[in-house]
Order: structure tokens, then C-alpha cells, then sequence
């Protein structure tokens, strides 16, 4: 599963201070690109405008198959998905959350929403992923996602309205409410709740996830061995149509993270606590 990249050192180091100090959303990785807006917009834009074309469908094959060898190779060609069931309560579109530890974590999920019948997951992704160099940067910018940048005309706009397009689809729509990916970290981190306030004002469900993993003996690279991991569906959530969007927003928030830390509890039998030891990064000796 481990997907070895320069600087995994550094990442860790950078978790385990962000941990001691409450500071759960915040980026860890040491290389993150950086790029002007407006450039960076104008590169999004070009991605929702390719959208459909046939060079985009090419590359996008290709940014699929790139998810799915992870998954089978660097999963010790095991994947499992416990909870399925649950999936069957959920008609219609639905946002997917589940803890962000790698950038080809979403390679089960998208296994998870084919299985459940429901076509090709979608999934947010943040604006700075789609100037990143190498391999990574070539599946982020054309596997099937729909992108986050924080500016009004664009969220009102093209991402409101692929937003639309796939949950009117019955599409499962990936959301990491940790927003930052914190390298092959083990322990769920509270989210913030703008994944929530879109699942209020769309009125759809949420379904939780939480992906655990599981120390393998077989080595990787210097320092790591491989883990495999296994999908928890917990329980799906509704907005309150009683309620209001930003209250509603708060709830789910509240809720998706609670679920999240009683999955973590029950499956690795101890209680949450984010004093940071060598065990909490996955595969790492």
C-alpha cells in the first residue's frame, strides 16, 4: 500500500509536532507545490472544459488504471470492505468521508462505490493537487474528480454545477473532511465541516468510512514494510430537514467524526488518544 516518496521523514516529523499541538488540518507534506491563483484557476478550468473529450477519457483510463494497480500491488493484492450492507440504505446520490493518509487512498473506495453498482466514485479535490509534478500530478489532474479552489464565481459556478451533475447521477462523491493528507496516520482527525454544509444544502446523505490498516511483514522500501487495508462503512447520515444548513453542517460534522473515533476504538481496541508514538504511522519500523 506504502507509496514511498522523498521526504516521508519529514512528513512524519511534521505529523507528529502538528498532532501534539491540536493542529489536525494542517498540511504536513514538506514538497507541497505552490502556484499564482489566477494561473491556478485557469488550470482548472481547463480541466472541467476537458471534461468529456476524448484525450481527457484516454488519460483518464489511464489515471484509473494507475488507482486500481495501487490498490491491487500496494495492498498486498488484498482489499476488504466490511459494512456494505449499509450502502443499501442509501438511494440516490450520497457523499462518501473516510481519513486521508495517502494520495491513492481513494483506490478502495473507488473499488467500494463499482461493487455497490454505482459507476465511478467522484471525489473534491483541492485546487493545489492539480500542479503537482510526476506521476501523482498526472493522475490527480485526469482521474474523475471535481476540483476546490476558494474563489466565489468559480463555487458558484463550475463546481456547483458539476456538484449537481453527479449527485443528480446517483454518484458517490468522495470528501476528505481532514481536508490535508496526513501520511499512512491511523487515528481519525476532526474535520471541518464544509463537506457538511454540502450535504445540507443538497440534501443528501453522508456515509462515513474508515479505512483501517494493517502492519504486513513485507518491507518496502528502507524503514517501511506494506500495509493492507480494510474498508469500515459505518453508518450513513441525513441532514434535519428541521434544521438550518449551517446547523445542519455542525451536526453532521460532529456526528461523522464521533462514528469515526468509535470505529477507531472498536477496531484497534484501544481508546483515541492523539499523544503521538511510532504506531500511529502505519508500516513504518
Amino acid at each position: 500500500m506504502l507509496l514511498v516518496t522523498p521526504g516521508r521523514e519529514q512528513a512524519i516529523e511534521n505529523i507528529r509536532r502538528a498532532a501534539q499541538e491540536g493542529r489536525f488540518n494542517d498540511k504536513t507534506e514538506p514538497f507541497d507545490p505552490q502556484m499564482d491563483p489566477e494561473r491556478l484557476k485557469a488550470e482548472i478550468l481547463r480541466y472541467v472544459d476537458r471534461l468529456g473529450s476524448p484525450a481527457f477519457k484516454l488519460k483518464n483510463l489511464a489515471a484509473r488504471a494507475i488507482v486500481d494497480l495501487w490498490r491491487r500491488r500496494w495492498s498486498d493484492g488484498i482489499n476488504q470492505v466490511v459494512g456494505m450492507e449499509k450502502l443499501s440504505a442509501v438511494k440516490g446520490g450520497a457523499f462518501i468521508t473516510s481519513n486521508h493518509f495517502n494520495p491513492f487512498d481513494n483506490g478502495v473506495l473507488r473499488r467500494m462505490s463499482l461493487d455497490a453498482g454505482r459507476g465511478r466514485l467522484w471525489a473534491v479535490s483541492q485546487g493545489s493537487n492539480f500542479i503537482m509534478p510526476g506521476l501523482n500530478g498526472f493522475v490527480l489532474r485526469n482521474i474523475d474528480v471535481i476540483p476546490l479552489i476558494g474563489e466565489p464565481s468559480y463555487m458558484n459556478g463550475p463546481f456547483h454545477e458539476q456538484m449537481q451533475k453527479r449527485l443528480g447521477q446517483g454518484k458517490f462523491i468522495l470528501i476528505y473532511p481532514e481536508q490535508e493528507m496526513w501520511f499512512n496516520y491511523r487515528k481519525p482527525r476532526p474535520g471541518k465541516r464544509g463537506a457538511f454544509l454540502f450535504a445540507a444544502r443538497y440534501n443528501v446523505p453522508v456515509v462515513p468510512c474508515f479505512v483501517e490498516m494493517q502492519d504486513l511483514p513485507k518491507p518496502l522500501a528502507e524503514g517501511f514494510h506494506d500495509v493492507r487495508l480494510v474498508v469500515h462503512i459505518l453508518d450513513p447520515l441525513w441532514p434535519d430537514p428541521a434544521k438550518s444548513e449551517r446547523q445542519n453542517s455542525f451536526d453532521l460534522c460532529q456526528a461523522d467524526y464521533q462514528a469515526k473515533v468509535a470505529a477507531y476504538e472498536r477496531i484497534y481496541g484501544k481508546p483515541l488518544d492523539y499523544g503521538f508514538t511510532r504506531w500511529d504511522i502505519a508500516g513504518w519500523d
